[in-house]
């Protein structure tokens, strides 16, 4: 089903909320965010890596806009090109977008990635995905601007006020281990993170970190 978390400057998902997340949507993450400056983008088919990333740089998350998604994989397999969000250029605009659903109108095409199908015939002006009929779709722009192209989404409390949904299909309330596991990495017990925070700071994110044009 996959899900997209779009999140405001000074609001942030809970731990607890991210590894739901990632627990029902295991085949990839990234995430997109604006610094004030420019745009950046992490993503890795590897969800540890991708939570290490964001566990590494909470406090700059934190006060930045940014774009989320968890994948599970329907069409495309599971790799960091096919791993969201994905780069668009549409008119005067660049930056990234992330889609939730099954974009049936395009399983076939360039790609073996609907989403990534659906979201080139948009650039060209040869998609509407804005009535949902494609799954749900959101964006961040060159100038860290946050956008559902679908009216669909929920607005839910975060660990730091409130957070933009696609869905809450990962909201397992009611499971002790999740409450546990929050309480465990908060004391520094999740050793598991903290090796791949250590990895992926080693390899210097060179592969998975980009940017888009500077803002306009």
């Amino acid at each position: 089903m996959c899900v997209i978390v779009t999140s405001q400057a000074d609001t942030m998902p809970s731990l607890t909320q991210l590894a739901r997340m990632s627990d029902a949507n295991p085949d990839g993450a990234g995430i997109a965010w604006h610094d004030g400056q420019r745009l950046h983008r992490y993503r890795n088919e590897d969800n540890m890596k991708t939570l290490a990333f964001i566990m590494d740089h909470w406090q700059s998350l934190e006060t930045s806009p940014f774009l989320l998604h968890f994948r599970l994989a329907s069409h495309g397999k599971v790799c960091t090109g096919n791993t969201h969000p994905f780069r668009f250029s549409k008119g005067d605009r660049t930056g990234f977008i992330a889609h939730n659903g099954i974009a049936h109108s395009y399983t076939r095409g360039r790609h073996a990635s609907d989403s990534r199908n659906a979201i080139l015939a948009w650039q060209a002006g040869q998609a509407d995905l804005t009535d949902g009929s494609q799954g749900r779709f959101a964006l961040i722009d060159q100038n860290g601007r946050l956008e559902w192209l679908t009216a669909d989404h929920e607005t839910i409390p975060g660990g730091t006020g409130a957070i933009e949904v696609s869905n809450t299909n990962w909201d397992t309330n009611g499971l002790i281990g999740y409450d546990l596991w929050e309480e465990a990495y908060q004391q520094g017990l999740e050793a598991g993170y903290e090796t791949a925070i250590e990895e992926t700071a080693d390899s210097g994110y060179a592969t998975t970190l980009d940017y888009t044009p500077p803002r306009r």
